[in-house]
């Protein structure tokens, strides 16, 4: 499903979104996707996804900066 139709933004690129990036910071994944920077109205939906992704992925995907 589109979660931003002014980037045509979809549920399951903010799922990968958030397995593959570094960071799992809400703000740093949005604005990498540019989600919310044209009229603003997915915002809401965008991170309740994006927060609903984050509780299933395991949290050694989410911090690789801890392998020390």
């Amino acid at each position: 499903m589109y979660v931003c139709i002014c980037k045509g933004i979809t549920e399951k690129q903010i799922q990968e979104a958030v397995t593959s990036r570094t960071s799992n910071n809400p703000k740093d994944v949005l604005k990498a996707l540019g989600i919310g920077s044209d009229c603003g109205t997915c915002v809401e939906d965008a991170i309740k996804t994006l927060l609903e992704q984050n509780a299933r992925t395991p949290i050694e995907m989410k911090d690789s900066s801890n392998n020390s």
